[in-house]
């Protein structure tokens, strides 16, 4: 039984509404933590000069390029891929509750490393060169590593909820297999 057009209308806005509010609400916090792990991260590969600097930014000191500062704004964030997988996973059949946890937790951490080693990168390439160069590695490789981690997540979460071999949609889909 198909559920009537109306209803499909207001989950969706509801999904809209809740994601605009999600963005809003933990924006400031996912960047403090992408912030902090990448530059823990950084530490962990011997680059001692970076630290955390105010707010989402990462200060980062180079000999002969001067002390400079990373900001990550909002657009920089994983968030916005994040909330739009999970998004998704809403609107997906509502049999499957365990294969969907995993889709949606790969496909969510996927993204969010995804998002640091980008990050990383970018801190890299401004360390070794300078700023100009953080900012046109950020823009051109960066922008398409982030397209690149999204559609890998998405794919990724679609892997784990597709049928296998040998094993019809309708089972997966509708519970017991009836339609």
């Amino acid at each position: 039984m198909r559920p009537e057009p109306w209803r499909v209308f207001v989950r969706i806005g509801v999904l809209l509404a809740g994601t605009v509010f999600g963005f809003v609400l933990l924006q400031d916090r996912m960047r403090a933590l992408e912030t902090a792990t990448t530059v823990d991260v950084l530490h962990l590969l011997g680059a001692g000069s970076v630290s955390r600097g105010y707010q989402a930014s990462i200060v980062i000191g180079t000999g002969s390029h001067g002390t400079f500062a990373a900001v990550l704004t909002a657009p920089c964030s994983s968030l916005a891929s994040l909330l739009a997988l999970a998004g998704l996973a809403v609107l997906r059949p509502t049999a499957a509750r365990g294969r969907l946890a995993l889709a949606v937790a790969a496909a969510l951490a996927l993204v969010f490393l995804g998002n640091i080693v980008r990050i990383t990168a970018s801190v890299g390439v401004g360390l070794l060169v300078g700023p100009s160069a953080l900012v046109l590695f950020h823009d051109w490789v960066g922008s398409l590593f982030a397209f690149a981690y999204t559609l890998g997540g998405f794919l990724l979460m679609l892997w784990f909820l597709l049928p296998r071999d040998g094993v019809a949609l309708e089972e997966l889909c509708v519970p017991g297999g009836a339609l």
